[in-house]
This record gives C-alpha cells, structure tokens and sequence, in this order.
C-alpha cells in the first residue's frame, strides 16, 4: 500500500464541524468492501476486500493537537501491523470490532461468520470462532452489541441473501 498526506483536503460538514483528510490509503488491487475501527480508542484500522483479505493497520497515528484544536499533528504515517489473512473465500462483506478491541468479526460471501483476534494487529492466522453456513446465501451484514465480553448480553449478529437475522451469544 502507499500513503499520501496533503496540507489541503479540507472537507466541512454541518454546523462547523470540520474534517481534514490526513492519509489516503492505497491497499489493495481488490475493492475494499468493509472498515471499521477497533473499540474504545480506535488504534486499529481493519479493511476487507473482494479476495477476502483482511488488513489491519495502525491508525493511532493521527493525533489532535490539543483538545479545542481542529489542527492535527500526524505522530506517524499509517503502517500495516499484520500481513493479509485469508479471511474468506470470496468476498469480505462487512466486518465490525468487538468494543473490548481485542475481536473482529467478518463475514463474507461464502456464507461464513468467522470471529479474529486482533490482541497485537492479527496475531492469529485462524478464526477464534467460525459460523459457517450461518445464513442460507451470502452474508451482507455483521454486528457485534456493546455488552461486557464474555458475558451473556454480548451477541453477535449476523444477515443475509435469505431475509433472516441469525444472533449469537458471545460468553465463553
């Protein structure tokens, strides 16, 4: 991938709140599908793509200069922390950090629900948890509630081609 940082993307939204883009990011040859930023910080940034690939990237780089600023100083470029996984085979289409920041979860067009753990980037090369077949035809969507890990009130939910919503429980 390749970063590029400009002085001059400024983008403004409703009512004075002020965005700058910071880095564009070249990933991949694939379209990117599925972001999301881990949980609570958002040091990682996770990407999925249409080979199935799952990236993550340090993303604690950039840094607001003080509390009031709109000014950002950039500590860092943004770094690959972890080699591609093979994450799916086909298409990553959504994907969503768990809120301890230590679990990412995808889901991708060969009907698969797979959970990673993300404790240094993505240390683990294999799923922690694995659904497949969980929605009859592709999965378009997952999502993961904001309750204590571990605990019965964290679920995990998943849907797709076929209409239907499938919830999991996240307690060990």
């Amino acid at each position: 991938y390749s970063a590029h940082t400009t002085s001059n993307d400024y983008y403004y939204g409703h009512e004075g709140l002020t965005f700058r883009r910071i880095h564009r990011l070249v990933h991949s040859s694939f379209p990117i599908r599925a972001l999301s930023y881990s949980m609570p910080q958002g040091e990682l940034l996770f990407a999925g793509d249409d080979d199935g690939k799952l990236y993550s990237y340090d993303a604690s780089m950039a840094l607001p200069s003080s509390e009031t600023s709109e000014s950002f100083k950039v500590a860092s470029p943004v770094k690959l922390v972890a080699c591609a996984l093979a994450a799916h085979k086909g298409w990553i289409m959504n994907l969503c950090a768990f809120p301890d920041g230590n679990r990412v979860a995808t889901c991708g067009s060969d009907k698969s629900v797979r959970v990673w753990d993300c404790g240094m980037g993505l240390a683990s090369c294999t799923p922690v948890h694995s659904f497949d077949g969980a929605n009859e035809g592709w999965l378009w969507g997952v999502d993961c509630s904001s309750g204590a890990v571990g605990s019965a009130r964290q679920k995990l939910v998943s849907c797709g081609n076929d209409g239907s919503m499938q919830v999991f429980s996240c307690s060990e």
